[in-house]
């Protein structure tokens, strides 16, 4: 990768100090002593008394003049010709290299192989009573004690409360059942006082419901006797109880039962006779609630006797031993939706909402926010070109609706124009040409969601919409972008279905880019780099997307050229954007800078920096570190940072291999002392990020680990003029 000239030449110790080997002559090299791409990889000689050959430098190659003669063709390597050695220099930037998956192992350069595997993340203790994983979502080891029943209680030979691992319904957290001479609570006795008597559990003893209203149960201490449609997986543990509803004679009614826990899966169904799997009515699933909890709902249609009291069973079956909340509606009757497909859409009016009831529709239509509950379609005409606004809002709170804007032929995925699942989303599609549209309604839960569609003259698009656009991104100029009349025009594979925002970046020489969003509070969204036609992922050059703000995508030694900043909101609120810009450079490799005397220098100017704590010692304690901790936490190294003016100060360490800290300290003299809202810990995995306005003076900065971790870092620093909008 062919970019300038690098000037200072390694050592085989620093580079065995950056894989965390001890840096000694004896340390074996992780690259191969044989030449490298580009000619001769360094040659042997007379290495002291002894006639030892000196360790081949793996960076260096054949003869050259000039930078056009060192492309060795390994894009993670920047290659340059080393004009005081006279010979192609080849350094290995691991960034380059990682490919944001966690638990394979860190990714590393290898300047005569390019690109090499890591060895996949070791989590085992050595201890039986663990159960030891990679947990690929935060990035981290998991250690959990051993429960083999998984009933939430660890094994008793482990510490636990678990007398009986091989079986869910014993456990110190589970009740002691009267009269099935077991210890179920696993305190020693049986069947002792206190012990409880489960209630409602087979349907001989059905809990009576003649009154609509909401009803405790439990199913602790309870078995499992009925199966229905929607069982739930780990029978072991599974519990179920049984209410008996009773219709009085008189008109039919549509039956609507609703079952809540706190956490706890949750399923119910209603059967015409008890304990035949055949009569089976209606059943619901668990769905996680917006507040949490759990929650599974039916809704049977039609049912009752005009002459006699009809009773139906109703099975509230739980994963495991929980209290739940039934509650029982008795509804006038009405047919299910018809409008479940594109040919059976129904008509929405302009200003008029309509109410769809997300229950017991079948998923038919594919697309960018499908969830797991089907939809119902509605449709409309325009005459002539409109804006188009689409709103929903969940009247009970149970799920978070779900829009989809598909056009005529409605069925296919690529049918749709724009979707968005949020718990009040919105569409907007401007200059919508006449024709006819439909629109899905679907939802994370079960839920009714009042629905409107609003139409207006056509506007103008913003300068910043679609990838045409010319609008500009000043670099290293934060940008405040409100999205008003703003849609969602780019897909790039980048985040979730959102309104977006493009600009134009311009680099005159090759560089080094890192892009920083800020979300508005509870907002999603993502912030991507792409070639200038955002025609798909294959245009996608850097992605960072999720919920938690600052987002930040970066690509290092981009050619000079044309370029496209997209930054999406998923709520479609303002957020802010900026392209922190740089001529490409070397990574600067860290060896050593352990404590104070052998602090590395960051130029003013900043720089990306690469080491490995692996090897240094615990030197200084931060305020940000978890608590009961050793003395002066994990392993860290420090770097030093003198500012001659007011500037605004990035530091960015994304692609660390492990949970990071970052503190920063006000000098002049070393350690200096940690500086307010200076000290954050990067868990999950864009790692720690500091973006700071500093006065003149000398800062040190702290590179640590979170609860004793340590391992490779990178470590991105941006110095800029300060900008005003982004003073704290």
């Amino acid at each position: 990768m062919r970019i300038a000239l690098l000037g200072a030449v390694w050592c085989a110790a620093a580079t065995a100090a950056l894989t965390g080997a001890a840096c000694s002559s004896s340390a074996p090299s992780p690259f191969p002593s044989t030449g490298g791409a580009g000619g001769a990889g360094g040659e042997g000689g007379a290495g002291g008394e002894g006639g030892e050959l000196a360790p081949a430098d793996p960076t260096l190659g054949g003869p050259c003049v000039d930078d056009e003669q060192c492309e060795d063709g390994f894009p993670c390597t920047f290659d340059a010709c080393d004009t005081a050695a006279g010979r192609c220099r080849f350094t290995p930037d691991d960034s380059a290299c990682q490919n944001d998956v966690y638990c394979d192992g860190v990714e590393r350069c290898n300047p005569q192989l390019g690109c090499v595997r890591g060895e996949p993340i070791g989590c085992s203790d050595g201890s039986s009573c663990t159960i030891d994983a990679c947990d690929e979502r935060t990035r981290t080891c998991s250690s959990a004690p051993r429960d083999a029943d998984l009933d939430g209680d660890p094994d008793a030979h482990c510490g636990g409360g678990d007398c009986d691992d091989a079986d869910p319904a014993t456990s110190s957290s589970q009740p002691e059942v009267c009269g099935n001479e077991r210890d179920d609570d696993c305190d020693g006795d049986t069947d002792e006082d206190g012990c409880v008597s489960p209630e409602h559990d087979t349907c001989a003893d059905a809990l009576e419901i003649s009154v609509p209203g909401t009803y405790a149960m439990t199913t602790a201490g309870a078995g499992f006797h009925y199966a229905s449609a929607c069982g739930l997986p780990r029978p072991a543990s599974t519990r179920d109880v049984v209410a008996a509803v009773l219709l009085p004679p008189g008109p039919l009614v549509d039956v609507q039962v609703t079952a809540r826990t706190e956490g706890t899966d949750v399923a119910v169904t209603l059967a015409g006779q008890c304990g035949d799997a055949a009569t089976e009515l209606a059943c619901g699933r668990p769905f996680a609630t917006a507040e949490g909890g759990k929650l599974a709902k039916l809704r049977a249609r039609g049912l009752g006797d005009p002459e006699r009291t009809t009773a139906l069973p109703v099975y509230v079956t739980t994963a495991e031993g929980a209290p739940v909340l039934v509650d029982v509606a008795f509804l006038p009757p009405s047919p299910a939706p018809e409008n479940e497909t594109c040919g059976t859409a129904a008509p929405i009016a302009p200003g008029e909402p309509v109410l769809a009831t997300i229950l017991d529709a079948a998923r038919d239509l594919g697309g960018a926010c499908e969830t797991e509950l089907g939809e119902l379609v509605y449709t409309f005409e325009l005459t002539e070109p409109r804006d188009v606004d689409i709103y929903a809002v969940s009247t009970d709170g149970d799920g978070a609706p779900s829009l989809s804007l598909r056009t005529a032929a409605c069925a296919l995925p690529e049918d749709e124009l724009t979707c968005q699942t949020a718990v009040a989303p919105h569409l907007f599609r401007r200059a919508l040409p006449a024709g006819s549209y439909a629109v899905a309604v679907s939802a994370t839960a079960p839920t009714s969601a009042l629905v409107t569609l609003e139409l207006s003259p056509p506007t103008e698009p913003p300068p910043d919409e679609g990838c045409a656009s010319e609008a500009a991104l000043e670099p290293n100029r934060t940008a405040v972008v409100s999205l008003v009349g703003h849609q969602d025009d780019v897909d790039l594979g980048c985040g979730p279905a959102a309104v977006d925002a493009v600009y134009a970046l311009e680099l005159p020489v090759a560089s080094d880019v890192l892009l920083v969003e800020e979300l508005s509070s509870g907002d999603a969204g993502a912030i991507a780099l792409s070639a200038p036609a955002c025609g798909g992922p294959g245009d996608r050059l850097a992605c960072g997307e999720g919920d938690v703000s600052p987002l930040r995508s970066a690509r290092r030694g981009l050619a000079a050229g044309s370029y496209r900043v997209v930054a999406e909101s998923q709520l479609g609120q303002p957020v802010s954007v900026t392209a922190f810009v740089r001529p490409a450079a070397p990574p600067t490799l860290v060896p050593f800078s352990d404590a104070c005397e052998g602090a590395l220098e960051i130029p003013e100017s900043g720089g990306f920096f690469q080491g490995n704590t692996t090897n240094a010692a615990a030197d200084f304690d931060a305020g940000c570190d978890s608590a009961g901790i050793e003395d002066r936490g994990a392993r860290d190294q420090l770097l030093k940072l003198t500012l001659t003016a007011r500037r605004r100060v990035v530091l960015d360490m994304a692609g660390s291999s492990y949970e990071t800290l970052l503190s920063v300290r006000r000098g002049p003299t070393c350690p200096g002392t940690e500086m307010p809202l200076s000290c954050t810990i990067g868990v999950g995995p864009q790692r720690s990020f500091l973006d700071l306005a500093l006065d003149p003076g000398v800062y040190y900065l702290q590179i640590d680990g979170h609860a004793m971790a340590h391992g490779l870092w990178f470590l991105d620093v941006r110095v800029v003029d300060p900008d005003d909008a982004a003073e704290p």
